[in-house]
């Protein structure tokens, strides 16, 4: 019975480190999918780079940016969009929606403060 119980843990780690590592190759292959399109579709002109966007961003807005995240999965007109996070000298969080094609803000939403 102790013999049984060896060989169950040892295929029980086993399987939970090839579990683990064949994710782990999955999801860093997504991530540089990601990458690649966004390089790629930067290389194509099809959007705009981060710093021509974030340049704009700062001429409107006065703080710190603390999240930047690009989707190119939006539904209706514009495809690729740039989330973007700036939080102000009064700990106020402004949630920005950019056209990453052309750096035009399509959407503004201010969180609360202290």
């Amino acid at each position: 019975m102790r013999v049984y119980s060896r060989i169950i843990l040892f295929l029980s780690i086993f399987f939970c480190f090839f579990l683990r590592t064949h994710l782990g190759a999955q999801e860093e292959t997504y991530l540089r999918s990601d990458h690649d399109k966004a390089i790629k579709a930067v290389n194509e002109g099809e959007i705009l780079p981060l710093s021509e966007i974030l340049d704009k961003v700062r001429n409107e807005f006065l703080g710190r940016v603390i999240s930047v995240n690009l989707k190119d999965s939006e539904k209706g007109l514009f495809g690729w969009v740039y989330d973007i996070m700036i939080i102000d000298s009064n700990n106020k969080v402004m949630h920005l929606r950019v056209d990453a094609g052309t750096s035009t803000i399509l959407s503004v939403h201010s969180g609360g403060g202290k």
